[in-house]
């Protein structure tokens, strides 16, 4: 079948982060995180982003059931956050498959929840005020939430995949580092198979093996 020009240009996008997964195994230094801005230009509209956003919420959720509580939190309070993830998903879920006003204000207050959770722990860095949260889970989990409630959804939709993706080495400094691989695929294997029903694999045979989980 003969692809329009939207579709090539949005395979161009989803292939350029497989090669970036290929580079930053070769590359001293990490790969802009801004690589990912593209997805913005992917979120034609809400209902792309909000799936997108759930797709994400739950690879979160399959993280968490699968570690052990972090030594700087109680066991009640991981207990708490898994719920909080748990909540989320349950209400995008219910929100996507019939939306309201209604459910719209529950992922809002679901949003205060999680901002009590995250604590007012906030520093003067680089000359500016920069707020140190106390979970990475519940900060992805807030920007999902984001793309179901504010305007800017491709915005928020971007920063999830960032906060998502990102990692830290010593020597490779922040960005898509080697370690960020599995997790930049699983963004576009998502992509992909929104956009044209097929895996990576599938989709980009020429690309190597770039074998991910299927979408939750």
């Amino acid at each position: 079948m003969k692809q329009n020009k939207q579709q090539l240009a949005i395979a161009k996008k989803i292939k350029k982060w497989i090669q970036a997964t290929q580079e930053v195994e070769k590359a001293r230094f990490a790969i802009p995180i801004t690589r990912l801005t593209s997805i913005k230009s992917l979120c034609v509209d809400e209902v792309a982003a909000e799936k997108f956003a759930l797709y994400i919420a739950r690879l979160v959720q399959q993280q968490m059931d699968l570690a052990t509580c972090p030594e700087h939190f109680s066991g009640e309070e991981w207990t708490h956050q898994q719920q909080l993830v748990d909540e989320a998903i349950a209400l995008m879920q219910s929100y996507l498959e019939s939306p309201s006003y209604e459910s719209r204000q529950s992922l809002r207050n679901l949003l205060k929840d999680i901002d009590g959770v995250q604590g007012d722990d906030y520093r003067n860095f680089r000359w500016t005020t920069v707020r140190f949260v106390r979970s990475g889970d519940l900060l992805k989990l807030d920007y999902a939430l984001r793309c179901f409630v504010e305007p800017d959804f491709p915005y928020w939709a971007y920063k999830l995949a960032a906060e998502y993706v990102e990692g830290y080495g010593l020597q490779s400094g922040s960005g898509i580092v080697a370690e960020s691989v599995p997790r930049l695929l699983e963004v576009a294997e998502f992509w992909c198979q929104y956009y044209f029903a097929q895996s990576l694999n599938e989709k980009f045979p020429d690309g190597g093996d770039r074998s991910v989980r299927p979408n939750p």
